[in-house]
């Protein structure tokens, strides 16, 4: 099987780099052409609890995505995992136009976004791709051409009834099957749900409570339990949420509060990607995770003052580009 991996974070080379070292094909499609070059100079070193990976650096396929046309148009790949963030979904989407994409044999992408927002993007944009959401609880971290993969989870694979895709059928059920196969056999805990809408509106309501937190006040997750304050806002965080979500008729299994305080302690030491934009003056999420919590409590016309303020400072913050 030929897998185009989009993203060379440490997402992105976690996966493509067990794949690989499993036995399947992959390419890796970078942003620019200097980090292409560089996976193919350093390889990649995947360090876990008792095994470390290292995929040398002449068996490395890594181009800019500028070249994904060129390529894949000679040699389609089986299936694309679009891990990059969703401030970059548009740069994918500009470049999967120009591929010559077969009606016969779906054009296949395992989303791995954050938020709300993507898969509809996507779709209007690729009318005939299978779109399968993959929400996963995988922590990695990325130390120039180490990954280090600080966290096992669990990987759901699915397909979102939020699209309304008529044309998915038993065959492209059967090739998300395959899919998770594939990722098992790489060392993953990947299942196929057929809930997987559930699993995402979890992952928003988890993202937007714990992440702009962190970024305001640059600690780990960990911290956030640490003061009787920052709690008191999450709890405001998670009610305004609950409330959109009640709504909206979205129900979630078990105790969210709960478990939103257990991400915290399970990643006690994780810096959230929020955290790491802030940090690297990088464009946030916060449009695709708090913002979609605010987009959607006003079609209830309901108030979310403390996602909008969250919302407001984030995106106040000095962003890439800025001097």
């Amino acid at each position: 099987m030929i897998i185009d991996v989009v993203g060379a974070g440490s997402l992105g080379l976690l996966y493509g780099g067990k794949l690989q070292a499993s036995g399947e094909r992959v390419r890796f499609w970078t942003r620019t052409s200097v980090q292409a070059d560089q996976l193919k100079r350093d390889g990649i070193r995947i360090t876990e609890k008792d095994a470390e990976i290292h995929i040398r650096p002449y068996e490395i396929q890594a181009y800019p995505i500028s070249q994904l046309a060129n390529h894949w148009n000679k040699t389609p790949g089986d299936w694309m995992l679009l891990t990059v963030k969703q401030t970059h979904i548009n740069d994918f989407i500009e470049q999967a136009a120009t591929l010559k994409l077969e009606i016969r044999q779906p054009f296949k992408i395992a989303c791995y976004q954050n938020g709300l927002g993507h898969l509809e993007k996507l779709q209007a944009a690729l009318p005939s791709a299978l779109l399968c959401s993959a929400i996963t609880t995988e922590g990695a971290k990325r130390t120039k051409g180490e990954v280090n993969r600080a966290g096992y989870g669990k990987t759901h694979l699915g397909l979102s009834m939020s699209l309304a895709k008529m044309n998915v059928g038993i065959i492209d059920e059967q090739q998300i099957f395959t899919l998770a196969r594939v990722v098992q056999q790489a060392g993953f805990d990947c299942t196929v749900s057929n809930e997987i809408d559930k699993l995402i509106y979890r992952k928003l309501l988890i993202n937007a409570v714990i992440n702009p937190l962190t970024a305001i006040w640059r600690i780990p997750n960990g911290e956030l339990l640490h003061m009787k304050e920052r709690v008191s806002i999450m709890h405001q965080l998670y009610d305004e949420a609950m409330t959109v979500y009640g709504a909206m008729n979205v129900q979630l299994e078990g105790d969210l509060w709960d478990q939103i305080q257990a991400v915290c302690r399970d990643t006690v030491s994780n810096t959230s990607s929020m955290l790491a934009d802030v940090l690297h003056k990088r464009i946030t999420e916060v449009e695709s995770i708090n913002g979609s919590i605010i987009r959607m409590a006003k079609e209830f016309n309901l108030k979310v003052p403390t996602h909008e303020m969250l919302f407001h400072l984030i995106q106040g913050m000095q962003s890439e580009g800025v001097s």
